[in-house]
């Protein structure tokens, strides 16, 4: 019995093998051990390729200065650095952790241009030590910079009080705003895809001053780089489909003007926090600051009344003028009772004309109140978070206007100077009559130095706006008595701007031309005075000038670079 069970099972497994599948089977498991062991006894053969670049595709701005790139295995960095290749050329740093490469931007990407890097012969870690070859897939990609585009209040034909978007690449204008909206003020969003502004509505009773916040869109679909520090989004989100490119023109109320009258607004740098100044139409003593959150309705700030203010670039704090001086006021949680109490308080500054970009410094005015000899004067001071004040400027008219260069250590500055009044036969002036001579000026940072750019024509409401890339400035200039004549419209001006050329370093001499010591002897005084201009030289910085200024064939107010 036992032998003729074992017999009939030999025979089924004898036919279990017989079958076409089964052997097929058998050869496939034989084939894939045999490759498999090949594999192994021949060593790595893993192609190394880059997994994500966080600018792939993208449309960057001044804020963005670093991007990452990401390689599927642990890569040798000298051969990555030598390799890596961009065109145009963007200057700057590279980092490394682990299998991700950072590359930090030494100035911000010039707007209006398109990129291309590419990364071939890069070899990874691994086969550079054993002395293998090394295989890396080639990789290329694409990025660009945002338009070269700015928005300004139109003052002729159906632009007149509508708010206009210029875009240079173009060549082209758009009217944002409808006609029955007269625009008056406005503050462009982060992304420029959207733009805050005031405006009163010529159906409504009060005119100008019943005026409301309004957004409208631009037009313009932002593609900003992958943050790399926030979380990723859901992987489901990357199959959802594209919504419709967005149109420009589609405008929206944010706060009216029902029970408050609307005064100056700000713009917080990261687009979720707008304080507006307003006053109770029913008691004019209820006055001061509001803040406005993204789905959240307007409340009161509860501090000490105040003028003039702006938002810090950390969007967290306000800097409002109270008093005799400027208080610094958290914008973040909500106090438990009583009035916010300022971070703190600067005493001798009455205005604040610009803050770093980093917040790391703050272009300030002193009106000179306290000091009998300069009475009739005004100082600007450059603040920093350190504690340091430092005179930049004083001049016997006002200082009207000052934006850092977001490339350069250094501020510009409209100011004006008292000069004798010219003679004008049209009008009777006192013979001691004296003018305000408005001035374009770059001042150094580093070590104060002032250097005029342009001398402006008299009598004149200046507008300055800085190019986000630092590459041009726009001026807007409206005669003080024009009615808006086709002969008296204010003009907008483009500045472009360079750096002059570094001095050669053989004006320095510092070889064949120092005078020589005798050995262990003390350097004499010619030897001290180049050395001291050497340092001199490692400190100053070259401040940009003007070129071929030109004016575009419109006519506008408030002419502001788009972000």
């Amino acid at each position: 019995m036992a032998r003729r069970q074992s017999s009939r099972s030999r025979r089924s497994r004898s036919q279990r093998f017989n079958q076409p599948l089964d052997r097929l089977a058998l050869i496939a498991m034989a084939s894939l051990a045999v490759v498999l062991g090949l594999l192994i006894l021949s060593g790595d053969h893993a192609t190394a390729r880059v997994r994500e670049f966080t600018w792939q595709d993208r449309q960057v701005g001044a804020e963005d200065r670093a991007f990452l790139i990401t390689f599927s295995r642990p890569m040798d960095v000298a051969s990555v650095e030598q390799n890596l290749t961009m065109d145009p050329p963007l200057p700057g740093k590279v980092s490394w952790a682990g299998r991700r490469m950072a590359y930090t931007l030494t100035n911000p990407p010039p707007y209006g241009e398109s990129f291309t890097l590419s990364l071939d012969g890069a070899r990874d870690r691994y086969a550079v030590r054993s002395g293998r070859p090394s295989r890396f897939e080639p990789f290329q990609a694409q990025f660009q910079t945002r338009r070269r585009a700015f928005l300004y209040i139109g003052t002729e034909g159906d632009e007149a009080n509508r708010l206009v978007l210029a875009d240079l690449a173009r060549q082209e204008r758009t009217i944002l705003t409808p006609r029955h909206l007269s625009v008056l003020a406005f503050k462009p969003y982060p992304l420029g895809d959207r733009v805050l502004f005031s405006a009163s509505d010529a159906r409504q009773e009060g005119g100008l001053l019943n005026q409301q916040l309004y957004t409208v869109t631009t037009g313009i679909a932002p593609r900003p780089p992958v943050d790399f520090m926030a979380d990723p989004p859901p992987f489901w989100r990357r199959f959802m489909p594209q919504g419709a490119p967005p149109v420009s023109g589609e405008t929206t109320l944010v706060l009216d003007n029902r029970d408050y009258q609307n005064l100056k607004f700000d713009l917080s740098p990261d687009g979720t926090t707008i304080v507006v100044q307003r006053v109770n139409q029913q008691n004019p003593a209820d006055f001061g600051p509001w803040i406005l959150r993204d789905g959240a309705p307007p409340t009161p700030i509860e501090t000490e009344p105040g003028g003039d203010f702006l938002i810090a670039p950390d969007s967290q704090s306000l800097l409002l003028l109270q008093g005799q001086g400027t208080a610094i006021i958290d914008l973040g949680g909500e106090p438990t009772s009583g009035p916010r109490q300022p971070l703190d308080f600067l005493p001798n500054y009455g205005r604040v004309l610009d803050l770093a970009a980093n917040g790391s410094a703050a272009a300030m005015i002193n009106f000179n109140q306290d000091d009998p000899e300069k009475r009739f004067t005004e100082s600007l001071f450059l603040v920093t978070n350190q504690g340091r004040e430092e005179e930049l400027l004083q001049v016997s008219g006002s200082i009207l206007d000052a934006q850092f260069d977001p490339t350069r250590p250094v501020l510009y500055v409209l100011a004006s100077e008292l000069v004798d009044a010219p003679a004008d036969s049209g009008s009777l002036e006192a013979i001691d009559a004296f003018v305000e001579q408005p001035l374009l000026l770059a001042v150094a940072l580093t070590d104060g130095e002032v250097s005029p750019l342009l001398r402006l024509p008299l009598r004149q409401r200046i507008h300055l706006s800085v190019a986000p890339d630092g590459r041009s400035l726009l001026l807007d200039l409206q005669h003080e008595s024009s009615a808006l004549d086709s002969a008296q419209a204010p003009r907008i001006w483009n500045l472009p701007l360079i750096d002059p050329a570094p001095v050669s370093d053989a004006s320095l001499k510092a070889g064949a031309d120092r005078p020589e010591t005798a050995e262990g002897s003390s350097p004499g005084p010619e030897a001290a005075d180049v050395t001291a201009l050497e340092d001199e030289q490692e400190n100053a910085i070259a401040l940009p000038t003007v070129i071929d200024p030109e004016t575009f064939p419109f006519s506008g107010l408030q002419a502001t670079w788009l972000p």
